[in-house]
């Protein structure tokens, strides 16, 4: 057997710890464990939603979306060890909501594909980046406005009667009306280490 050249038997040593460390998307289990913690969050918070809009009204409920949806997130967060958020394509809650650069181009995503077509429910959109030397994946599932939702994040006519003003009062830059049902509103966000 004649030995490789130095040029080549460099770049084959070279590449050996590039490949057994680079992981360049996500594992079945990994995808599925994400969008499991994803649907805990969405089936939560729309639970808690629907309770409180028949006992206090879309006005009485907004305390839901303020405080409530922030605690099932870090709640998850804290068990799992990830990143977890929601954010929009308008912002409502500036501290908490706004997009960072990843999530403005997954929501891009996102929402090209719903106008191409898509079904609300399969939305999601996902990348594996390098963060502090390892894999991380980030993920976004799509929040899409369903009808009912117009009460909070429709037009100015369209609101329920009292939002306005608790809009104004809870969120003074609020950004997150004037929506129809079926636009994006928005997207749940992991961001793991795998």
């Amino acid at each position: 057997m004649r030995p490789l050249p130095p040029l080549m038997a460099a770049l084959a040593l070279l590449a050996v710890p590039l490949l057994s460390h680079a992981q360049t998307a996500a594992t079945p289990e990994q995808m599925q464990e994400t969008r499991a913690v994803t649907g805990e969050l969405l089936k939560t918070l729309s639970g808690k939603l629907q309770q409180s809009m028949k006992a206090n009204g879309p006005a009485g409920s907004i305390t839901v979306c303020k405080t409530i949806a922030p605690q099932i997130a870090l709640g998850l967060a804290d068990r799992t060890g990830w990143k977890i958020t929601r954010v929009g394509t308008r912002v409502r809650n500036v501290d908490l909501g706004t997009p960072n650069v990843w999530q403005h181009k997954a929501l891009g995503h996102l929402n090209a594909d719903l106008k191409s077509g898509a079904k609300p429910e399969t939305l999601e959109w996902s990348e594996v980046v390098t963060e502090n030397g390892k894999p991380t994946l980030h993920y976004a599932k799509a929040i899409v406005l369903q009808p009912q939702c117009i009460a909070c994040h429709g037009t100015a006519s369209k609101l329920a009667p009292g939002v306005a003003d608790k809009l104004k009062l809870d969120y003074p830059h609020d950004q997150a009306i004037d929506y129809e049902p079926g636009q994006l509103r928005g997207a749940v966000v992991i961001s793991r280490p795998l």
